[in-house]
Formats: C-alpha cells, structure tokens, sequence
C-alpha cells in the first residue's frame, strides 16, 4: 500500500479535500487543511434532516478540527500546502508554510478518524518558527456555523440547531438536526505539549480552546486535538476518556487495525504502476466507509466524501459496490441488504404512492427509505428557471436492482437466516410491484412496461425499457424461484404463509416473466427501447469519454438520437450474462459502445466487465484503467462534490464477474487462465467463512 501526495499547485483544494477524506463508516473528515476556513464540516452516517427541493439530506455538522493560527493577532496563511495520504495506516499528513508580516513558521500535522473507536478524531500539529518573533496565539473551536449548500449556489441552509453549548472539563456541544429526528454530542479536548495550558473562549459562532504564548526563531510547538461526536452522551464521555493515553497511543492503534485489514486482502498488482496505484486508493475508500458496529450500511453514491447527491443511496450501491463488500467484507454486504429491509416498508408506501402494488424503491434513497429525488430544481433565486427532474418518478429499475443483489448475496453465501428473515419478502413484495407496473398489450399479446427511464437518461418516459424490462423479468422470476423453494423449507413456507402468497399469485409471476416484451430483433441486436432504432444515428469516436464533443446540435436535442449516457442494454446482458449466448452480447457491446457517451461514472466499468467477460482484454483494460482513476485524475470534473462509489466499485465488480468470471458452487469458481495482458493481481476474498486466494497472471516480460 502507498502514500498518495497532493500539493495545490497542480490540484485544486476542493478535489483534494475530496481525495483525502478519512472516515470509519461512522464520522467522516473530509481533507481540507485545518489552519484555513472551510464550509464543510463533519458528516456522521445516517443523520439526515428535511431540506428545501432535496426532501432529506446528509447534514454538514459542526467542525470540530481546526486550528487557527495568529501571530501578533494577524492571520497566518498558507504560502503552500502538500497533502499526504497514507492509506496503509489510515491518515493523513499536511505541510505547509504559513506567514504573516511578522515572519514564517513550518507546520506539520498528523490526522486520523479512529477505526476502532468511531466518533474519535484524533489531530497532532507541531509548529516550528523559521523567522517568526511575536505572540502566537492557537485557537480550536467546534464551529457551529456550517451549512448545507443548496440551490441555487447562492443559498445554502444549516440543517441543525445548537442546544447547548458548555465549558465543563472541555468545550462539549449538544445539537439537533432541523426537524428533530437525531441529536447529536461534540467534545473538544485540546492538550498543548510543554506546560502550557489551553483556555477556554466563546464566541457568537465558535465555542472551543486557545493558548497564547511568545515564539522566537527556532522554537517548536507541539499540540494534540482531539474531536469526539456520538448520538449517545454515554458514548461520547466513553471515547473523551481515551484520549487520555495520548495521541501516539491512539494512533499506534489505528494504523495497526489499518494493518491488519491489508493484510487480510493482502493487494498486489504488478506490471501497471498507475492502474495499482488507483486500484488501491479506491479500495481503501471503499473500506473505510464500512462502519463494523452500524446495524446497516448506508453507503451514498458519493461515499461521505461531500455533498454530491445530498448523501442520497442510489442503485450504485446495490448494483456497483455490493459485489466488492460481498467478497472482501460479507458482513458489509448484508448490511447493505438490511437497509433496503429497515426501508422496505416505506417501498411498500411509495408503491402506494405510485398506484402499484408490492413494494417500489425510490430512485434517491435518504434515512428513512422514501423517494428523495427533487421534482424540480430551481436555477435562479426568483425561481423562474426551473429544471424537471423525473427520474424518481419514472426510474424504476432500481427496484428489480435491489432484486437481484438479494439473490446476489445469498447465492454467494447461502445465509438462510437473512432470506428467512427479509430476502424472500423483498423478493416477493418487488415482484408483485412488477406484476402490477406490466400491462397487458392484446395487439401483440405481451406484457409491457411503459413510461419509464432506464439507466441511460439522455431518453425520458420511453416504452420498453430493455434493462428495466430484462430486470423486471428476473425480478419476477427470483419470486417464483424462492416461492418454490420456500415450500420444502418450513421457515421459508411460512413466511409465504405470512406474505399470503399462493400458488395462484406465483403462476401468475411466472406468466408475465414468460411474457413481458423484451425488444430484441431475429438478428440478436436488442433495441434500447421502442423507438431507438428510428432515431438519428450517431457514433462516437472511441475512447471519448463525456459530452464536450458532442456537436452542439446533438447534445442540445439528444432525445432525438441514438446516444446514451451510460451502459444500458449492455448492462442487462453483463448482469445477467448466464442468460444470453456469446454472439448477443458481443453484437450489442460492439453497437452500443459506439452510440455511449460515458457520462456517467457508472457507464466504463460496466463496459469494461462485458469486454473483459468476452475476452476483448486490452480495451477491457482500458476502459477498466480509466473508471478506476475516476476521482484521482478527476476523469468527470466532479471530484470536488465526493468520492465516485459506483466506479470504484464498479472497477472491482468488472475483476471479479468480467475479468475472472467467479461463480458460486460448493467451492468458489473463477477463471484461473485470465489475463489482464502484462498486469499480475492478486488478493484474498472470503467465501463462505474461508479465505480463498485469487491471482490473474501476467503475460512474460521480453
């Protein structure tokens, strides 16, 4: 594993702060540098709160690890700032230079987010004068004026209110989110190495520590900072008490557990520097955003990493991510399943919503599982620029999505507790959503699914979606599957029992999977959706990623074309690959990737997965390179809004399904002859209670 180092002069501070965030799944910090201002604060998974347009979002909560630095009472600057990223150990490192008319001083820190006790923020900075002669004064507040950016980016709104704020042994905070649903305790504890003490001040809008004293050229300062946030007191006082062995003691600890969790996988690429490189930075985000105490895993298409899509869970982490978590950590998989099951019944409530029955998804998923897309985003501040968002109405695919990572998960695990419990209801209440979203069509004598979005966004309210279609199928068909197992399991019938699903209700599934339109031609090329093919023609040069050169007649009118945004088609077939001969889907990889602009994130891995699957390995493993350096070469230009989830796991999930082809069996199955040309990987994944080692080899070097 590796360090990764930035420096503002080539990247942008905001991209940084998003490539060097820390968390342990609970508190996240994203990397802004503590000496300066910033308007992000600390994310805690699962407190959301209602907001303007976005219903709910994650809320930015107080910041609790600056330190302000202020020789004879003017601000110290920056003159550069370097990022170090230890992903071995789990923190981070900031140099820099600060100054101010009465000279220079050095500044080095230290930062981690405790892995094992999870509302601890541990900071240690030592300060070195290099001309500066004066009083210095150090000043940690919890800052209790950070908020949510909305739109449009004039506005922005605090998602919380202060409670309390009191002195006691050390400065400690009680807030509550806007609409009362969490409260939540920060402690400050500041110690200053050398004697001298930290007192306490208050102002409007901070409330925390400072220590004044004179410096002279050579003189050092070394200070601790610690920070803990929890929603229980019992545990904030718990974790405060810890500090007291120290910042080394703590943070031995924690780089020991970030240890001990490479070793476990024990990552080795060869033979592409740069491609190990991305492929380690992003699975160490990907770890570190698993909470092991959290009763379920809510995972953000932007990780906690910032504010990009307001901490909402889409089909990224059901589809994208679930596949690393189910091999590397299964106990995060499931979690990942619990909360579709803690918000199953508000799914049942959208389906009413909607007009259909069983239980509907949401396109946006916040804390409490109803549907959080915005229907329109206001542009200006008189709200006379509106745009209309649809996709909460009208994308419905997510719910055969959460489908088929159910019987993803268990087929890899065979946990019979978590289908007994909630995998079989979830199966059976999204079939019978589908049962109710097909019609029946007597002029072709099919079921149809009409008006909808699928995953390619450029074409609104289509008929025939082929991935929602394909994905409903199988849906619809996992129901018949476990109902039919579920009779020789008496836990499982009577879970049936309960569900009051009859053998009536199953034939009926089973008929609309036989019959629900699938638009494929004689030839094997499966049309997009009805309509496609009549559209404009339009191919892409290859290797573009993004829209900027589109001609502007196309992508001001794209509705009107043959392009898309992402893998649509193509990902039905990768999904469910096991269900479609080798010429479908070379015939509709070779069609689609020419029409595919790769907007989307989500849009590469799934391309590299199917050309990977088909063997097509040196363009797999281009595409593949590109969706794994997303966010470290900021590929989209959105890096600053959070951490890309589904192309990091969706890198992973292109390894695992496309490249080594794993499948389940009482042992695990994977591709032992596969190849990534000159690129050696190895790693251990667990299947079943064991740790099995997975190698692709490398070509010989000349």
């Amino acid at each position: 594993m590796r360090k990764f180092v930035f420096s503002e002069d080539r990247v942008n501070r905001e991209v940084i702060a998003t490539l060097t965030t820390l968390s342990n799944g609970f508190v996240s910090i994203r990397g802004d540098p503590e000496f300066a201002e910033s308007r992000h604060g600390t994310f805690v998974s699962g407190v959301y709160s209602f907001t303007p347009v976005f219903y709910r979002e994650i809320a930015n909560l107080p910041r609790a690890h600056a330190l302000y630095l202020e020789l004879d009472g003017i601000p110290l600057a920056p003159e550069s700032v370097k990022y170090s990223l230890d992903t071995k150990g789990g923190f981070l490192e900031t140099d820099s230079v600060l100054a101010s008319p009465s000279g220079r001083v050095s500044y080095r820190s230290q930062r981690f987010v405790h892995k094992v006790l999870k509302g601890l923020v541990g900071l240690k900075a030592q300060i070195r004068s290099l001309d500066a002669s004066g009083r210095l004064c150090i000043k940690a507040p919890i800052e209790l004026d950070t908020v949510n950016p909305s739109v449009p980016p004039e506005i922005s709104v605090k998602l919380y209110r202060v409670l309390s704020a009191e002195r006691g042994d050390f400065p400690t905070v009680d807030v509550e989110t806007a609409d009362g649903r969490y409260r939540l305790r920060v402690v400050s504890i500041v110690r200053l190495r050398g004697g001298c003490g930290a007192g306490f001040y208050a102002t409007g809008r901070h409330i925390g520590q400072a220590a004044c004293l004179d410096i002279h050229p050579g003189d050092s300062i070394s200070l601790e900072r610690f920070a803990v946030f929890g929603l229980k007191p019992e545990d904030v006082a718990r974790q405060a008490s810890e500090t007291a062995r120290g910042f080394e003691s703590l943070f031995e600890e924690h780089r020991a557990c970030w240890e001990r969790e490479w070793e476990e996988i024990d990552l080795r690429v060869e033979g592409d520097e740069e491609f190990a490189a991305a492929l380690a930075f992003n699975t160490f985000h990907l770890l570190q955003l698993y909470n092991d105490e959290g009763k379920v895993f809510m995972l953000p298409a932007r990780g906690l990493h910032g504010h990009g899509y307001r901490g909402h869970v889409f089909w990224d982490a059901d589809i994208y991510a679930l596949p690393f978590y189910l091999f590397f950590k299964p106990e995060a998989a499931r979690k990942m399943l619990e909360y579709r099951c803690r918000t199953l019944s508000a799914a049942v409530e959208n389906a009413r919503r909607s007009g259909y029955e069983g239980a509907q998804y949401p396109w946006e998923s916040a804390d409490d599982g109803f549907e959080a897309t915005p229907r329109e985003v206001p542009l200006d501040l008189a709200g006379e620029k509106r745009v209309r968002i649809r996709t909460g109405e009208l994308e419905h695919h997510i719910t055969a999505d959460v489908a088929y990572a159910v019987d993803l998960y268990y087929r890899f695990t065979k946990d019979e507790e978590f289908l007994e419990r909630c995998g079989l209801k979830i199966l059976v209440l999204t079939a019978r959503f589908w049962a109710s979203r097909a019609r029946w069509d007597p002029a072709r004598a099919r079921f149809v699914i009409r008006n909808v979005i699928g995953p390619d966004e450029y074409h609104v309210g289509v008929d025939n979606n082929f991935y929602t279609n394909v994905m409903a199928k199988h849906n619809l068909e996992l129901a018949v599957h476990y109902s039919a197992k579920a009779y020789s399991d008496p836990k499982l019938r009577e879970r049936l029992s309960e569900l009051r699903v009859t053998q009536e209700e199953i034939s009926r599934w089973a008929e609309i999977s036989s019959k629900l339109e699938i638009p494929c031609r004689d030839d094997g090329l499966c049309e997009q959706f009805e309509g496609y093919f009549e559209l404009k023609d339009f191919r892409i040069e290859p290797g573009v990623v993004g829209e900027e050169n589109l001609p502007r007649e196309v992508i001001s009118s794209v509705h009107r074309y043959q392009v898309i945004k992402q893998a649509d088609v193509v990902a039905a077939l990768f999904l469910l690959r096991d269900k479609f001969p080798a010429e479908i889907l070379e015939k509709n990889y070779e069609y689609y990737l020419q029409r595919t602009t790769h907007a989307s994130s989500l849009s590469l891995p799934m391309y590299a997965a199917l050309a990977l699957y088909l063997g097509r390995t040196e363009e797999g493993y281009s595409m593949l390179k590109k969706a794994a350096l997303a966010d470290l070469v900021d590929v989209y230009g959105n890096t600053r809004e959070g951490f890309h989830v589904g192309s990091a796991g969706g890198v992973w999930m292109a390894i695992l399904f496309g490249l080594l082809k794993i499948q389940a069996g009482k042992s695990l199955y994977y591709e032992r002859g596969a190849s990534l040309g000159r690129v050696t990987i190895s790693f251990n994944i667990r299947y079943r209670g064991a740790k099995v080692r997975v190698e692709v080899q490398g070509l010989p070097h000349a």
